[in-house]
């Protein structure tokens, strides 16, 4: 019964207005993204048939393991997917952004994403877009239709476009970050279900006009219960939500019509990691940091996330003496890590020249490669620079640059931290976090079935949706627009940056708007360094 359920779903997909001869065309794109989604959660509830309108999409499609970003984390993850650009390009990798000549860090926003994004290129091309719940996208610019701002929105700033849309859905009860970044809140069960009711009457009225070509619709709900330690990633919550997540998709595939491309995506997967190592006391213990006995440590982390995150940054700094340490923890993630190096004439007590990176780098990636689990399994499979793994403008030696110096990947098993606390490898209860695969899923009006699962990475979803709609993929996107992946098999158009005048730039968008001006700032500041702060 569940494969004839699957048949007909599929049957009703692929049953779109003929173009081309008998080949259905695209008439738009519905992105839909539920943050942390795995394929390790989902093909089980699959083969039960307890998704069956994903099910229907995958029968007809196709899917793909999606690559994250390294490390693979939101702030890093969803500008890469929305610019088709990498973190060296776009210019945001963790949530806090550094400044230049400091060594303070300011949370991110929209304002930072250093590239357009797909709604904006769109919108300059004549398109009318829906977008809603993406991270990174506060403050919300102008676009041709409508933009809600997701994770790290203010709950009562103006977080959504047109004007007066954001006072509309604070009077519906809507939460636009769904955690505990800007509020501390609990989101039990009962929130989590209000919010889904909201968000799904909304997005089925903007899914059910006709007047759009391009839809992402994002769901963080997924990436907030999977985090928590207590729940099981294969327990009733996270299945409930699933299932609840699928019944939502069907309706908006219903909504969006027989003319709609549909592809389902998650920025990364989530894992239950036993082992952990702790970069930020691993630096210390091998001599690359050195320790400030007389470091002050603050009154301790209060508050939401965003500022108990700053304050932990701020603090982890505190407890070293910059002056001779030649390298700190970053942003961690999974089994992915962040090393700065403090380099002279970049960083206020920079003790690295320029002349001596290649040789710390050659040290601290000997002493990585050196760390063995008690059986005498290497920990750490790759350390890569930054520059070279991102190249960008916001990338390399360069005050302020947003890619780490170094990026370390350890096992896909073993969860790399900063928090200086216990020894630097240890194990411990099973704990939950980020894992590098996400999912893929394509289906709908023309596309080209296939069983076997590939392989895709964040950067080809910008060209494949722009492919989808006929639109000219710019050049400097580097991903596969994946012209196989349809029927019509049409080759893909090519424009150069330069000629493209739908890439309008950041501060064009925001109109020169000043980033104090979003309500966003949360700083993470090193007190008593000396250096000028």
């Amino acid at each position: 019964m569940t494969r004839i359920i699957h048949v007909l779903l599929a049957a009703a997909i692929l049953a779109a207005p003929a173009c081309d001869g008998d080949t259905p065309r695209a008439r738009r794109v519905l992105l839909v993204g539920w943050d942390g989604a795995t394929f390790d959660l989902i093909d089980p509830l699959v083969d039960e048939g307890m998704l069956p309108h994903l099910a229907a999409l995958m029968e007809s499609g196709r899917t793909a393991t999606l690559e994250s970003t390294r490390i693979p984390i939101s702030s890093a993850a969803w500008p890469t997917i929305s610019t088709g650009r990498s973190p060296g390009e776009h210019g945001v990798y963790s949530f806090f952004a550094p400044e230049a000549g400091s060594y303070d860090a300011r949370l991110v926003s929209a304002m930072d994403v250093d590239a357009p994004p797909l709604w904006r290129i769109l919108s300059a091309r004549g398109r009318r877009v829906n977008v809603w719940g993406v991270p990174i996208t506060y403050p919300p610019e102008p676009v041709d239709g409508t933009l809600v701002g997701g994770m790290l929105s203010p709950f009562e700033g103006d977080y959504a476009w047109p004007e007066g849309l954001a006072e509309r859905l604070r009077g519906a009860g809507f939460i636009p970050d769904l955690g505990i970044w800007r509020q501390d809140q609990l989101a039990d069960m009962a929130t989590v279900e209000a919010q889904l009711a909201i968000k799904e009457r909304e997005l089925l009225d903007l899914a059910r006009r006709t007047d759009w070509s391009f839809s992402m619709f994002t769901f963080k709900s997924l990436d907030v219960l999977c985090h928590r330690p207590t729940l099981r990633l294969d327990g009733p919550e996270i299945r409930w939500l699933l299932v609840r997540l699928d019944e939502i998709l069907g309706r908006l595939v219903e909504a969006a019509g027989e003319d709609t491309v549909v592809m389902v995506i998650s920025d990364h997967g989530f894992a239950r990691y036993e082992t952990v190592l702790d970069l930020h006391r691993w630096l210390l213990d091998v001599g690359h940091s050195v320790p400030r006995s007389d470091a002050v440590l603050g009154e301790g982390a209060s508050g939401n996330l965003a500022e108990r995150r700053s304050a932990e940054r701020a603090a982890r700094l505190g407890q070293l003496d910059l002056g001779r340490s030649a390298a700190w923890a970053g942003a961690c993630e999974g089994p992915f890590g962040s090393i700065r190096l403090n380099v002279a004439g970049r960083d206020p007590l920079g003790l690295v020249a320029l002349d001596e990176i290649d040789a710390r780098v050659d040290a601290i990636t000997r002493d990585l490669f050196a760390l063995e689990l008690p059986d005498g399994e290497r920990v750490v499979r790759a350390v890569h620079r930054g520059d070279q793994l991102y190249p960008g403008p916001h990338a390399g030696w360069t005050s302020g640059a947003a890619v780490p110096d170094l990026i370390v990947e350890l096992r896909e098993d073993v969860q790399c931290v900063a928090g200086g606390f216990g020894r630097a490898l240890s194990r411990r209860a099973p704990f939950p976090d980020h894992a590098l695969d996400g999912i893929f899923v394509m289906g709908g009006a023309g596309v080209a079935q296939e069983d076997l699962r590939g392989r895709l990475t964040l950067l080809d979803i910008a060209p494949m949706v722009l492919h989808t709609l006929d639109e000219a993929v710019p050049s400097g996107l580097s991903g596969r627009a994946q012209p196989g992946f349809h029927r019509r098999n049409v080759p893909v158009r090519r424009i150069e940056d330069t000629k493209d005048e739908s890439l309008v730039p950041t501060e064009t968008a925001f109109d020169g708007r000043e980033r104090a001006a979003t309500g966003a700032d949360v700083t993470s500041r090193v007190q008593g360094l000396g250096y000028g702060r």
